[in-house]
């Protein structure tokens, strides 16, 4: 009886030796994701929102999911992403995860998925620096530290279509 009660003791060591390596071998999501690129919109002060943009690159075997974001620069910070509206225009809503396929790169950028800062606590100057904290589906995360940069405006668009609003203030 006492072999055998050794015996149980000793496999049950060795299923815990090897279940604690296997997940000592496997890579938390943060460490699994590779920031690129990253920035934060510089808006005008009157601005409630700004946004941050970024590559995500998992460079780990299996699909990882940016769950939330974190900053103290405004009051709610969420994920969002643009699509069309049944209008025909541009609409932003809140995404629940951002998913982050194993081997690819997601871009967070303008006019796709981003960051979303609500309630800007004080103006975003260009060149400052906004700490962020992405959070992953395992619980790990991982802090930045993102400059604020000045949008340019794209080239190449056409305006002579638009109205004269000042037509509307009569």
């Amino acid at each position: 009886m006492k072999l055998m009660i050794h015996a149980l003791t000793f496999s049950m060591v060795a299923l815990f030796a090897t279940s604690a390596s296997t997940a000592l071998a496997e890579e938390s999501a943060a460490d699994s994701i590779n920031v690129a690129d990253g920035y934060v919109r510089a808006v005008p002060p009157v601005s409630p929102t700004s946004a941050a943009f970024m590559k995500l690159t998992n460079t780990g075997e299996g699909t990882h999911q940016l769950k939330s974001a974190e900053s103290d620069v405004s009051e709610f910070v969420e994920l969002h992403t643009h699509t069309m509206g049944e209008n025909g225009m541009h609409e932003m809503r809140k995404v629940e995860q951002i998913e982050l396929p194993a081997g690819e790169t997601t871009e967070l950028k303008p006019g796709g998925l981003h960051v979303m800062f609500i309630n800007l606590k004080n103006p975003l100057e260009p060149e400052s620096q906004v700490d962020v904290k992405l959070n992953f589906e395992d619980g790990s995360s991982k802090q930045l530290s993102l400059p604020v940069k000045k949008m340019v405006p794209m080239q190449g668009m056409d305006h002579s279509k638009h109205m004269d609003h000042s037509q509307h203030m009569k």
